[in-house]
């Protein structure tokens, strides 16, 4: 199978491009490195690509022709950050739609099925206080304009290229918007809650520090579950525009994560929490049930914990 993954130096691209490689797929990776988290693959075909020029630039120069098709293509290319990015610059993520819109218009031409990972920030803020609900895919279709407020302009851009996949459904591409809740798991950016408040325990910090309240409960879910939901997915057939929520369906405090983290590394530090740093909404966790049809999660949450510290250690 000929697989082209854009954003293939970064976390999620990292993941699905080790899995294709280890299923003897012909991989063809788009990265412009920018991101400080990103590596280089040695791959068959150069990685070092930036999308915007590789998709609308021609000439002879170019490794691979641009009437070249693929039979099934990843776009994860975007501008990545943590709470502090996406609630201190939205801006910086509104350049997402910029390299969604450039993906979708080559792609109904180059390739059938699409992966495009949305997020579970395109749900209603609403939705998410204290005590929460079950974030149901039903809650947002791109197809329904009655949009609740989503959370923050990251939110924003996903829900737009959700759009864009829904709209590239009459030009025949299929798109399968996976929404990964909290995904975690070893190299992704200390930017993201995980692997700071994993590293802070490897480094035995006392206290520990926790962004926000602690009290703020998210549902976390291994990468390489986000990898083995999205393939089962994809085995069983995708058409049109389709939606799927990644998690476990359980929620769990961001406090609760620090104490596994300190009881792995086995010691007992206090724990102190700054309200000045962004927390986000108070509780999201999903609703699996059109998950749980064809894939169970694999990784219990101190497993996949205990699995980034080993590689912090």
């Amino acid at each position: 199978m000929k697989v082209l993954i854009t954003g293939a130096a970064g976390f999620l691209g990292r993941a699905f491009t080790n899995h294709h490689i280890q299923a003897g797929d012909w991989v063809t990776g788009i990265d412009d490195l920018s991101n400080p988290h990103s590596f280089f693959f040695n791959l068959d075909e150069p990685i070092e690509r930036e999308l915007g020029s590789w998709l609308t630039t021609p000439g002879p120069k170019r490794e691979i022709h641009s009437g070249e098709t693929f039979d099934l293509a990843y776009h994860f290319a975007a501008p990545v950050g943590g709470r502090e990015k996406i609630e201190g610059d939205p801006l910086f993520n509104a350049d997402s739609l910029r390299l969604d819109s450039l993906f979708f218009r080559w792609a109904v031409t180059h390739t059938t099925t699409v992966v495009y990972p949305s997020s579970s920030a395109v749900y209603g803020v609403m939705y998410q206080d204290a005590e929460g609900v079950p974030l149901s895919e039903k809650l947002f279709n791109a197809g329904n304009r009655s949009w609740p407020a989503p959370d923050e302009m990251y939110g924003f851009t996903k829900m737009a290229g959700e759009r864009l996949a829904f709209s590239a459904a009459q030009y025949g591409l299929h798109t399968l918007c996976i929404r990964p809740f909290s995904g975690y798991g070893p190299g992704q950016s200390s930017e993201y809650p995980v692997p700071a408040i994993a590293a802070r325990a490897v480094r035995r910090d006392n206290p520990i520090l926790i962004w926000g309240s602690g009290e703020q409960r998210r549902d976390f879910i291994y990468i390489d579950d986000v990898v083995g939901a999205t393939e089962a997915a994809l085995k069983i057939g995708v058409v049109g525009y389709q939606t799927l929520n990644i998690g476990s369906g359980e929620s769990t405090s961001f406090l609760e994560v620090a104490k596994l983290c300190a009881q792995i590394a086995d010691y007992d530090p206090a724990f102190v929490t700054d309200i000045t740093k962004p927390e986000g909404v108070l509780t999201r966790y999903a609703d699996i049930e059109k998950m749980a049809h064809f894939y169970e999660p694999r990784v219990p949450l101190r497993e996949g914990l205990a699995k980034v510290m080993e590689s912090l250690w």
